[in-house]
């Protein structure tokens, strides 16, 4: 039998019960925009994440964008972004009206290399959008000491880190804004579309409520032109949910990821790091190996589901290079590109799939 990458129905057999009674409430209320739902899994949040304040969006590349629009970055204005991210943050800096600057990601890790970050800056900078890929927490201190030095708005990306910290600060709450996708596949998802943005920052969050609301500061009081970007009601019941269960299932990610380590030590393969002080999500378990495409036909043939995220860098993509052209070689986030694989990690894995999985590597690299 196959082992998924991801099986959602198996975390649905455990919690469909809540689930259902949830939303039998949310539907009995039929307050389906701006409901009780809503506002608590605002609350419940913000107060989980460690910010004063957070506002439920539509999708995490609405977060983003929303919050970049909420500081006034627009035309003429720049953004950095590491090449190795998803192609939302690009997105977003595009649709603001900003210019969107990629740089390298660091050489021990895979957030954006702070020396990189610190040649890309001219007078136009206005933001870093900082993404913890595949749940591991950033070491922010350099990034923030940066963008403070430089008059800059860290922005942090979290849609892979739920849940993950570092020096005890959850990833959403060391930035100016934090922002998060909560769509089906994340540690933390709902059944759709869903996203939220966290803050201290009380002003950027209240044009964020406006800029998703058709710019309404008050009903039919358009004061800006906006978006229609809410989280539904039935997607914060469904995510009022799975917080409760967060903790519990991103411990039984790490304790999968910890086995995984164990086993795999001594191979020809580079493994996630737990950095000290750092609590990863493993939203997704990457391993590095310059033989990625033998390897994944290996676990293929051995009924082994794997993903790559993410194979093209965001500087080597088609909308790229139609859009800002030729940029210079990225050789950190392409070398990356080439050798990330993901292996199976989710929390409803069984031993004895984990043990399989461990058993194909490992067999892979020792025949």
């Amino acid at each position: 039998m196959t082992i998924p990458l991801l099986d959602l129905t198996r975390e649905y057999a455990g919690i469909g019960e809540e689930i259902q009674r949830a939303w039998a409430g949310a539907l009995s209320t039929m307050h389906l925009l701006h409901g009780e739902n809503v506002a608590a899994f605002e609350h419940e949040i913000a107060a989980y994440i460690g910010t004063p304040h957070a506002c439920g969006v539509a999708s995490g590349t609405d977060a983003l964008l929303l919050s970049l629009l909420s500081l006034g970055i627009g035309a003429g204005d720049e953004v950095i972004v590491h090449a190795n991210a998803f192609a939302a943050a690009v997105e977003a800096v595009h649709h603001a009206g900003a210019q969107p600057l990629l740089v390298d990601v660091e050489a021990d890790g895979l957030g954006p290399d702070p020396d990189a970050v610190a040649a890309a800056v001219t007078p136009r900078t206005r933001a870093l959008i900082a993404v913890h890929m595949y749940g591991e927490p950033l070491r922010l201190s350099p990034l923030v000491a940066l963008t403070t030095r430089h008059g800059m708005a860290l922005i942090e990306d979290g849609s892979h880190a739920h849940g993950a910290s570092r020096d005890a600060r959850k990833v959403g709450s060391v930035g100016r804004l934090g922002c998060f996708s909560a769509g089906v596949v994340k540690n933390l998802g709902a059944y759709g579309d869903a996203g939220f943005v966290t803050s201290a920052d009380a002003a950027a969050v209240e044009r964020i409520r406006v800029l998703q609301a058709h710019g309404q500061a008050a009903k039919n009081r358009h004061v800006v032109y906006g978006f229609n970007s809410r989280l539904d009601e039935l997607q914060a019941a469904v995510l009022r949910v799975k917080l409760r269960h967060l903790d519990a299932r991103n411990h039984r990610r790490r304790a999968i990821a910890a086995h995984y380590r164990q086993r795999f030590h001594g191979l020809a393969v580079r493994v996630p790091v737990e950095f000290p002080g750092a609590v990863h999500a493993y939203h997704q378990f990457v391993i590095r190996t310059g033989e990625r495409e033998r390897l994944r036909a290996h676990l293929a043939a051995a009924g082994i589901e794997t993903g790559v995220h993410y194979p093209v860098p965001l500087h080597r993509q088609p909308a790229w290079l139609q859009r800002y052209g030729e940029s210079p070689p990225l050789p950190r986030a392409e070398r990356l590109a080439q050798e990330i694989l993901s292996l199976p990690v989710f929390p409803d894995l069984t031993d004895a799939e984990v043990e399989r999985v461990a058993d194909a590597v490992v067999g892979y690299f020792h025949a």
